[in-house]
C-alpha cells in the first residue's frame, strides 16, 4: 500500500513538471482561456477560423471581426476597442499566426494552441453526452483490429478473421431474407456526432503538423550551423540525398495521410458514404453549418493537405539549397562569431564592475530612458466617444459630385481610348503629341501618363522625341519632352470604345 502512495505521489509529480514546461505562462491556449472577452474571442474565431477554412486573408478577417464587433456591442457586450486593436492584440499573444500568401496577400490562422482552446472552450456548452455507445464502439473495434493485426500466430490470425467472415455471412443472410432493420435515428445521429466530432480536430492536426515541420526544420538548421568540423550527421545525410523533413516522424504521419486523401478509391468512398448520410431523414437534425461541413469535407482535406504537402516541399528544398550553396557556412561563422564575443565579455565582466570605463561610445537608440513616476497610465475612457451617436438622415446621391471624385483619383482610359479613336478617325496614324493637341488632356498630368501607357501597349515606337504639352490644376502651362509614340490602329477590344457606337450604346 505504501509503494502504490509513493507511486502515485512520483505520478502526480512528474504530471505537473511535465505540464508547467508545456503550458508556459505566455501559452497562447493559457492567453486565450484567461481572456477577460474569452467568450467573444472563442465565438469570433471558432465562427471565422475553426473550420476547414483554416487560413483567411488578414484583409477579409479584419472586415468580417469589424462587422461581428459591431453585432455584439448591439448585444449588450462591453468592447470599446477596435477591431485592427484586438487582431494586434492576438497576434502579440500567439493566438493568431500571420502567413505569406499568394502575391502580396497575408493570411491569418489560428496557431496550435489556439486551435485546441478554441475547441475546448467551445464544448463547454454542447448537449450531447461524451459517453456514448458509438465510441465505445470504435474503441472496442479498433483494439480488437489491432490484437488481430499485430498477431504473430496464423492460427489465431485465421480465427479472427473467420469470425468476421461468419458475422458477415449472417448478416448477409437476413438482409436476403428481409429480416434485417436500419439503425435507429437515436443511434444513427450518436454515430454521426461521433464522426463529426473527430471530423472537426482535423484542422487543428493540420496547424500542428504545419508547426512541427516548421520546428524540425528550425532545428535541423541549427544543427547544421552548430555542427563543429566540415561534416556532421545532418550534413552527411543531407549530401547523400536523403530527404529529412520527409523522413521525420511528422513528415512520414503526413505522408501516409496524403496518400490516403488522394487515393481515388477512398476519396470516391468518402464523398458517396457522405451524400447517403446526408439524405438520411435522421440527418435533418444537424445544423446549416454541420451539412456544410460534411459536404465540403473531402475538398477541404485535400486542399488541406496539399497545402501542407507543399510546405513539406519548400522546407525540403530550402534545406537542401542551405546546405549545398554552403550557404549554411556564413551563418556557422556568424554563430562562431557571436559565441566569441560572449565568452570575452564574460571574461572582461569578472575584473571589471559596472562603472569602470571602456573607452567606447555607444550610439544611443531612439529610446529615451525614463523614471516610472514620469510614466502616464493609459485610461481606456479617453478613446470612448462621450457625445451620444446621432442617427443622419440618408441624403440622395449626387452622381455628378460622385464622377469628379472618381476622376481625381484615377485616370479616365475610356475617355482616352474614345480620344485616340477619334483622332485616328479624323487624320490617320498620330503621335501621342497630336492626340493631346486634338484632345486636350482634361485630367492634367494624369490624362499625359495615361496616353504614354497605352502607346506603350498599343502603340509604335516612331522614333525621335516630341514634346508633350498640357494644362495643370493651377492652370499653368506645362512641356515635357517624350520618345515619340505612334498610334496606327484601334485595337479590336477597343471596338466599343468610338464615339459613334458609344452614341448608338
Amino acid at each position: 500500500m505504501a509503494q502504490s502512495a509513493v507511486a502515485t505521489a512520483d505520478r502526480v509529480m512528474a504530471t505537473a513538471m511535465r505540464l508547467r514546461r508545456a503550458l508556459r505562462e505566455d501559452d497562447p491556449s493559457l492567453a486565450l482561456l484567461r481572456a477577460d472577452l474569452m467568450p467573444v474571442q472563442v465565438a469570433v474565431l471558432s465562427e471565422r477560423l475553426g473550420g476547414l477554412d483554416r487560413q483567411v486573408s488578414s484583409t477579409e478577417f479584419l472586415a468580417a471581426l469589424a462587422d461581428d464587433l459591431d453585432e455584439l456591442r448591439g448585444l449588450g457586450f462591453e468592447l470599446p476597442r477596435t477591431a485592427p486593436a484586438y487582431f494586434s492584440d492576438w497576434i502579440r499573444s500567439g493566438v493568431l499566426i500571420r502567413r505569406a500568401g499568394a502575391g502580396r496577400e497575408e493570411l491569418v490562422e489560428l496557431s496550435p494552441q489556439a486551435q485546441v482552446a478554441v475547441r475546448f472552450a467551445a464544448g463547454l456548452d454542447a448537449r450531447r453526452s461524451g459517453v456514448t455507445a458509438s465510441r465505445l464502439a470504435n474503441v472496442a473495434e479498433l483494439l480488437a483490429r489491432l490484437a488481430r493485426d499485430t498477431s504473430p500466430r496464423p492460427e489465431e490470425r485465421r480465427r479472427a478473421l473467420l469470425a468476421e467472415r461468419e458475422a458477415l455471412d449472417e448478416q448477409i443472410q437476413l438482409v436476403e431474407a428481409g429480416e434485417f432493420e436500419p439503425l435507429g435515428d437515436d443511434d444513427a445521429l450518436e454515430r454521426l456526432s461521433e464522426a463529426l466530432r473527430l471530423a472537426l480536430e482535423i484542422p487543428g492536426d493540420f496547424a500542428r503538423v504545419s508547426a512541427d515541420l516548421e520546428s524540425i526544420n528550425h532545428d535541423l538548421r541549427e544543427q547544421i550551423i552548430n555542427t563543429v568540423g566540415s561534416r556532421g550527421d545532418v550534413l552527411e545525410q543531407i549530401f547523400a540525398g536523403v530527404d529529412l523533413i520527409d523522413s521525420s516522424e511528422a513528415g512520414r504521419t503526413f505522408a501516409a495521410f496524403y496518400t490516403l486523401v488522394l487515393d481515388p478509391t477512398r476519396a470516391a468512398e468518402l464523398d458517396e458514404a457522405v451524400s447517403q448520410v446526408l439524405s438520411r431523414d435522421f440527418s435533418t437534425a444537424l445544423t446549416n453549418r454541420e451539412r456544410a461541413f460534411l459536404q465540403a469535407l473531402l475538398s477541404a482535406l485535400q486542399r488541406e493537405s496539399t497545402q501542407v504537402r507543399a510546405v513539406m516541399t519548400g522546407f525540403s528544398r530550402s534545406l537542401r539549397s542551405f546546405v549545398q550553396s554552403q550557404a549554411f557556412l556564413k551563418h556557422r561563422a556568424l554563430s562562431s562569431a557571436i559565441a566569441e564575443a560572449r565568452s570575452l565579455l564574460l571574461e572582461s565582466v569578472k575584473g571589471a564592475r559596472l562603472t569602470t570605463a571602456t573607452g567606447y561610445e555607444l550610439p544611443a537608440t531612439s529610446f529615451a530612458p525614463a523614471s516610472v513616476g514620469s510614466w502616464r497610465l493609459n485610461n481606456p475612457a479617453d478613446v470612448r466617444t462621450a457625445d451620444p451617436v446621432r442617427a443622419q438622415e440618408i441624403g440622395e446621391l449626387d452622381l455628378a459630385e460622385l464622377r469628379r471624385r472618381v476622376r481625381l483619383s484615377e485616370i479616365d482610359f475610356k475617355e482616352l481610348r474614345q480620344a485616340i479613336s477619334s483622332t485616328l478617325d479624323e487624320r490617320g496614324p498620330s503621335t501621342v503629341g497630336q492626340v493631346l493637341a486634338a484632345h486636350p488632356a482634361t485630367q492634367g498630368l494624369a490624362s499625359v501618363v495615361g496616353l504614354l501607357d497605352l502607346a506603350a501597349s498599343v502603340g509604335q515606337a516612331g522614333g525621335g522625341t516630341e514634346a508633350l504639352t498640357w494644362r495643370s490644376a493651377a492652370g499653368g502651362s506645362k512641356t515635357v519632352t517624350v520618345p515619340c509614340h505612334l498610334f496606327t490602329h484601334v485595337p479590336q477590344t477597343w471596338a466599343t470604345t468610338r464615339p459613334n457606337q458609344e452614341a448608338v450604346r
